[in-house]
C-alpha cells in the first residue's frame, strides 16, 4: 500500500535543504580569496536562512492541517522527494562537505554552487507539483523565484570572474 508525502515531511525536507544551503555558502565565504565573492556568499547564506525561517513558519502555521499532498499510491514521488532532501540538494554529509576539504578557486565554487541552485529549483518544483492546495503551491513559487534569483546572482558573478580572467 502506498502513502502520501505529508506536508510536515515536505516542510522538514525543505528546512534541511535551506539549512544545508546556508552552511554551504558560509563555508564558501570562509574559503573565498576574493572579498566580493565572500560577501556574496554571505548574502546567499542569509537568503537561505530566510527561506529556512519561511518553511519553519509554514510548519507552525499549518501544523493542524491535513496532508496537502497528492496521493502517491506507489510511494515513488514521496521517495524521490525524500531522496533529494536527504542526499541531493546541499547535502553536506556527502560530496559538498568534501568539496571544501581542499583549496578551491572562487570560480570553481561559483560553478559548483550554480549546479546546486539548479538542483534546488528542481526540488522545489517537485514539491510545488505535489501540493494540492494552490495557495500553498503559490507560496512555494515564491521560493522558486528566490532560488532562480540566486542563480542569476551567481551567474553574474561567474561572468565577472571570467571577464576579469580574460583581462
Amino acid at each position: 500500500m502506498g502513502f502520501s508525502l505529508s506536508y510536515a515531511e515536505a516542510l522538514a525536507a525543505a528546512v534541511r535543504v535551506e539549512e544545508n544551503g546556508a552552511v554551504f555558502y558560509r563555508k564558501a565565504a570562509e574559503g573565498a580569496y576574493d572579498p566580493d565573492a565572500a560577501g556574496l556568499f554571505l548574502k546567499l547564506a542569509a537568503m537561505e536562512e530566510e527561506h529556512r525561517g519561511y518553511f519553519k513558519g509554514l510548519a507552525l502555521d499549518l501544523e493542524q492541517r491535513e496532508s496537502l499532498f497528492l496521493n502517491d499510491p506507489n510511494g515513488k514521488f514521496s521517495a524521490s522527494i525524500r531522496e533529494m532532501a536527504d542526499a541531493g540538494v546541499f547535502n553536506l554529509t556527502a560530496d559538498h562537505a568534501a568539496y571544501f576539504s581542499g583549496k578551491r578557486q572562487p570560480r570553481e565554487v561559483v560553478e559548483y554552487a550554480i549546479g546546486i541552485e539548479k538542483d534546488s529549483v528542481i526540488f522545489y518544483l517537485g514539491l510545488q507539483e505535489a501540493v494540492v492546495d494552490r495557495e500553498e503551491a503559490d507560496k512555494l513559487g515564491g521560493i522558486i523565484k528566490e532560488e532562480m534569483r540566486h542563480l542569476a546572482i551567481l551567474s553574474g558573478l561567474l561572468k565577472r570572474m571570467k571577464a576579469s580572467q580574460e583581462n
